[in-house]
């Protein structure tokens, strides 16, 4: 599943070429006309993921199908397991990084108090509004 996951990550990025170039070469030991068919295969569901508005829809949908074609390949070819755990490292590693920034406004009225995280590494700050009469600054 993480290869699947893996590979499928890497459609329309710029770790695409790496995944492509190791999971044909993977598949070579099982497709006795050469690669073109499982290129074929890679290059369309590529084109999906590019083409489509909802790319992690799509990309969840590539992900099982990737996934019961690489767990063939290894009932097949137990050895390519190996090759496989290699090619995830290496792609995961070219995998563009994501950060994700959050902000998040919580508001109190009427002397209430409202407090609020996310994630980890977050951190709450409460500001307090003077109210007439109780000697806040």
């Amino acid at each position: 599943m993480t290869g699947a996951t893996t590979i499928v990550a890497a459609m329309a990025t710029t770790a695409w070429e790496a995944a492509r170039g190791g999971v044909t070469e993977l598949f070579r030991r099982s497709n006795e006309d050469g690669s073109g068919t499982i290129e074929a295969q890679l290059d369309g569901d590529a084109a999906l993921v590019v083409r489509d508005e909802d790319t992690d829809g799509v990309r969840e949908d590539l992900v099982r199908p990737w996934a019961r074609r690489l767990a063939a390949l290894l009932r097949e070819h137990p050895e390519a397991a190996d090759e496989l755990r290699a090619l995830v490292d290496q792609v995961a590693a070219e995998l563009p990084r994501t950060e994700h920034n959050w902000a998040q406004h919580i508001t109190a009225h009427s002397g209430g108090s409202a407090f609020g995280a996310q994630g980890p590494g977050s951190s709450v700050h409460v500001h307090k509004a003077p109210t007439a009469g109780d000697g806040s600054a």
